[in-house]
């Protein structure tokens, strides 16, 4: 498949979440979620069409094809992996690791993100076995 830009992923990752919330997920629900005008998400949808990463007729609900949600989740994935290391393992404010996961999330390859993940499960471990880690960890990612 060829590689999507950064922009159709977040409309990808937007449509998933959407459908979450959304009994049908329609160009309005994506246009809100992302900040965009109406044109501008149906134009990104009828991209996704052309790619055979969503279904769309005109005027009705988005469905992700399997390939497409296949994406959708992978890049979600990262976003969550991404957005727990900030928030809670670095402690950065909801908003800005939100923000700094969003713009990481594109650029991380999957074998990245595994490992990622095991410094994640790493560090949960040891903070819950030994409180002194967990101190001496909240020291050194004190902003004093």
């Amino acid at each position: 498949m060829t590689a999507l830009t950064e922009g159709l992923q977040d409309y990808l990752e937007a449509i998933l979440l959407c459908e979450r919330e959304n009994r049908f997920v329609r160009t309005k629900h994506l246009a809100e979620r992302l900040g965009v005008k109406s044109p501008s998400a149906h134009a990104a949808v009828k991209e996704l069409t052309r790619l055979k990463l969503v279904e769309h007729e005109s005027y009705g609900h988005i469905e992700l094809t399997p390939e497409g949600r296949r994406e959708a989740e992978s890049v979600y994935s990262k976003h969550k992996v991404l957005y727990h290391f900030f928030a809670e393992t670095l402690g950065m404010p909801p908003k800005l690791a939100e923000d700094t996961a969003c713009g990481i999330e594109h650029h991380l390859n999957d074998k990245t993100t595994g490992k990622i993940t095991k410094l994640l499960d790493f560090i949960e471990r040891k903070t819950k076995e030994d409180p002194g880690f967990a101190a001496e960890l909240k020291r050194a990612l004190s902003d004093e």
